[in-house]
């Protein structure tokens, strides 16, 4: 076998696997129960267990069911908008 194609290989493999990581690590999921909401705005504010936090949502719209004392989870994307998951029951 080539010694050049192995070295090919491995250095396209590390390249790969530092891209997935580094998209993953670049994303944030904060869980938390809804403290206010102002669906207008898409304004809402988490109590999460390092205290209360604050966030704008990209889609405002995702707000109309979400209510004072829901649990959610928010993700901050890579861009730094935040977006609603997942309503926890």
């Amino acid at each position: 076998m080539d010694m050049k194609k192995v070295i090919m290989g491995v250095v396209s493999l590390a390249f790969v696997l530092g891209l997935a990581l580094s998209s993953q690590a670049a994303r944030e999921v904060i869980s938390g129960t809804v403290d206010k909401v102002d669906s207008m705005k898409g304004h809402v504010v988490l109590k999460t267990v390092a205290g209360p936090r604050e966030f704008t949502l990209r889609t405002p719209e995702k707000l109309k069911d979400v209510k004072a004392g829901d649990k959610i989870e928010i993700t901050i994307q890579e861009d730094g908008s935040a977006v609603i998951e997942e309503k926890k029951k």
